[in-house]
């Protein structure tokens, strides 16, 4: 008894090569994403987040508890920016927690052109939660915060 127990708990790690393959995958999510936001396409970048289960803690403290409430309080902003001139991201870990779920931190510099024609600098820091609940990987949670 005590064999079976020690094998059936080895069957459930990842072996090295499977959370690399995971870590490429979210990685390639993310540049996705990232892509995504920066050429504006928002049904795009809208895609890569989990319809049903995201929260998300906004740099400003306030708690989303769905992701409509994300899409609300996003889309109005939409009409102020024209394009980013640039988005860099920095010291990016990929820590895989399971088979369908890994966490992202990141730091990230913006440079954004608004409609008014003001150039805005921004940066910061966020978390992502990746799942893979539904067969692709999606964002079940974000939290951020900004640089002075």
């Amino acid at each position: 008894m005590l064999c079976l127990s020690a094998c059936s708990a080895n069957s459930d790690q990842l072996t090295a090569q499977r959370e690399n393959e995971i870590r490429s995958e979210v990685s390639a999510a993310f540049q996705g994403l990232a892509n995504a936001s920066k050429t504006l396409d928002h049904e795009k970048y809208f895609s890569y987040f989990d319809a049903e289960k995201y929260t998300a803690l906004n740099e400003n403290g306030v708690v989303l508890h769905s992701f409509d409430a994300f899409k609300e309080m996003y889309l109005p902003q939409l009409k102020y920016l024209e394009s980013y001139q640039s988005l860099e991201f920095s010291n990016v870990k990929i820590d895989v927690i399971d088979a369908s779920t890994a966490v992202l931190v990141n730091e990230y510099k913006a440079t954004v052109t608004l409609t008014s024609g003001e150039v805005v600098n921004a940066s910061g820091a966020g978390t992502q939660v990746w799942s893979k609940r539904i067969g692709v990987w999606k964002l079940v949670n974000v939290s951020s915060s900004a640089k002075p």
